[in-house]
């Protein structure tokens, strides 16, 4: 039988074991090697939300009819149900069984076992009330190990602990600068942008910018004292702390014209060594209509955050960002490319209208100031497709859906943004409903793991607008899917899960393994996830599938796949943090 969710199943999910129909003859002690084609999260579920897993089709599973949750202490059975009906999806070449045993809210460890010849079982996972906290702080403590300039301590990195790299005091400005390349400039401190030591604007932009806005959302989610980072106990939340940390080089990188800077790296990407052994000389290169606008949203931003703890620091983002926004009003339409002689990231960007709408939605907000609501006037602001550090606008729409700026723009055009939200969930809700893994669409490129993970935000504000539980639980359904329920059966997120990342394309973390193979990884960090390009094939990866779901390799080399990045942990922090704070809060 599959048993339904009913008021009263709570109480009576242990009672219930005793007349399940059919008991497993393993005992305690006896559990079989998990099978990894039953995807589940690993980490595990919400009391109240959707817990299904993905069975997939091998010579033991397709004989499975029906399942059981064990409980993990003494392999108890406490929940049965029946399989779902076969499907195959394309995207992974799969054919596969849901499990849906949502009707489980008991808090406990527990393992999904099937009734097949082998009497397979998943990954063990938990339910409780607080099941991604862990995730969600690991993920924003990746930041801390992504420093520059910094040396990372046992007290705060523990074996992951390293000197200090690239001091950047005696950057060279690049003849791109526009600046005299026989000077030196200051500019120490950032964060690694993602598995290189080089430092973006741009990319920095979208990843502070997401950090604050998670902080706007939930400010009491990260205090002070929750991340055991250096500048824990100093009466200022630890978020906050963490992304100041950026937004203090972010500061060297403005010109004394307004303009900013758009990149600090070496010419070409270094070897995998640990940052203090990468000796190149760095360069300040380029300035960019992008940096310029990217820098200037995200300045806004901390003015708003950080007024209540230091003014003077708030006051100080808000004129640099009026600062930079006047430089790329004067200067609208200038991209970037890479000189001949760098190699480094390039953030091609040639389309500006998204970068000028999000930087005036986030100076407006902040300032109230009449030419950026002059600015917006006839602009359609609406959430479009998730976010990406190359396309911005809809992030103007987040940040509108809950500022207060009822006042400056009218009411109708704010509610028309909060629609488009909704439209935006609803439309992937929709999608979800069709594929194997209830995912929001099946468009697996560069990044797709990011991709995923904005959508899950985008989930949660729609939830915000609506008060509608539904949204609520999609969003956790696509954290199901970066953390173990997907066609890789693997976590997504270093470190987190029984079965997850652990060779990330990330220079620092494969230097330490080359040292000592039996470190382990950093947990937190978000990888690319499946990407149909293959990019780096003809960098000595070898995929074992070419089908799109599939196209994920947990290999250092895997750059095309198997990254890590500044702007894909920070929606990882929102989507775990965000859907942590608000299965708590539901009664």
């Amino acid at each position: 039988m599959i048993l339904k969710k009913t008021p009263t199943l709570n109480r009576m999910a242990v009672a219930l074991s005793l007349s399940l129909p059919f008991i497993f003859t393993a005992g305690a002690g006896a559990a079989p090697k998990a099978d990894a084609d039953i995807r589940l999260n690993q980490v595990g579920y919400y009391t109240g939300a959707r817990k299904v897993a993905v069975v997939v089709n091998n010579k033991n599973t397709e004989t499975a009819t029906g399942w059981q949750v064990l409980r993990a202490s003494d392999r108890r059975p406490v929940l049965s149900g029946k399989m779902g009906a076969p499907a195959q999806w394309e995207e992974s070449g799969e054919t596969g069984r849901q499990a849906d045993f949502s009707a489980l809210d008991v808090p406990g460890q527990y393992v999904l076992a099937l009734n097949d010849k082998n009497s397979s079982e998943s990954f063990p996972f938990k339910i409780s009330a607080d099941t991604y906290a862990d995730a969600a702080k690991a993920s924003m403590r990746a930041f801390y190990f992504q420093r520059c300039s910094y040396e990372l301590s046992k007290e705060f990195a523990g074996k992951w602990a390293r000197p200090a790299g690239h001091p950047d005091t005696a950057a060279s400005f690049h003849r791109s600068s526009g600046r005299d390349t026989a000077a030196k400039a200051s500019s120490p401190g950032g964060w690694y942008d993602a598995g290189d030591f080089g430092k973006y604007i741009v990319n920095s932009g979208i990843s502070v910018g997401t950090l604050l806005a998670f902080y706007e959302n939930f400010p009491a989610y990260f205090p002070d004292k929750s991340l055991n980072i250096p500048e824990s106990g100093n009466n200022r939340p630890d978020i906050l702390d963490e992304a100041k940390f950026n937004l203090d080089w972010m500061k060297t990188m403005q010109d004394s014209d307004g303009g900013v800077f758009f990149k600090l790296t070496t010419l070409s990407f270094p070897g995998y060594i640990m940052p203090h052994e990468d000796k190149g000389e760095r360069f300040i290169i380029g300035k960019s209509t992008t940096s310029a606008l990217n820098f200037a949203a995200a300045m806004a931003m901390a003015g708003r955050a950080y007024a209540p703890f230091d003014k003077a620091y708030a006051d100080d983002c808000i004129a640099r960002a009026k600062r930079a926004w006047d430089w790329a009003a004067k200067n609208p339409n200038v991209p970037y490319r890479n000189p001949e002689d760098v190699r480094t990231g390039e953030y091609k960007d040639d389309k500006f209208e998204d970068e000028f709408t999000w930087a005036a939605v986030e100076l407006l907000i902040s300032t109230k100031e009449k030419r950026f609501a002059d600015f917006l006037k006839g602009k359609d602001i609406a959430y479009t497709a998730e976010p990406s550090w190359q396309y911005v606008h809809s992030l103007s729409a987040l940040s509108l859906a809950t500022a207060n700026v009822k006042n400056i723009l009218p009411a109708s055009s704010i509610d028309s943004v909060r629609a488009s939200i909704v439209r935006a969930a609803d439309k992937w809700m929709g999608e979800m409903d069709k594929h194997l893994y209830r995912i929001p669409n099946a468009n697996f490129v560069w990044g797709s793991n990011s991709n995923f993970a904005n959508m899950g935000v985008a989930m949660i504000y729609a939830y915000k607008i609506t008060k509608d539980k539904k949204y609520l639980l999609a969003a956790a359904e696509i954290a199901d899917y970066l953390m173990g329920k997907n066609a890789v059966g693997l976590s997504f997120v270093t470190g987190i899960g029984a079965r997850a990342a652990g060779y990330p394309h990330h220079r620092q973390t494969v230097a330490a393994q080359k040292a000592d193979p039996e470190i382990g990884v950093i947990p937190g960090f978000l990888v690319g996830g499946p990407n149909k390009g293959q990019q780096d094939k003809q960098h000595e990866v070898t995929y074992k599938s070419t089908l799109p779901a599939k196209s994920y390799e947990d290999v250092y080399k895997s750059y095309a796949s198997n990254e890590v990045a500044i702007n894909w942990n920070a929606p990882a922090v929102f989507l775990f943090g965000a859907v942590d704070a608000l299965m708590k809060s539901l009664k």
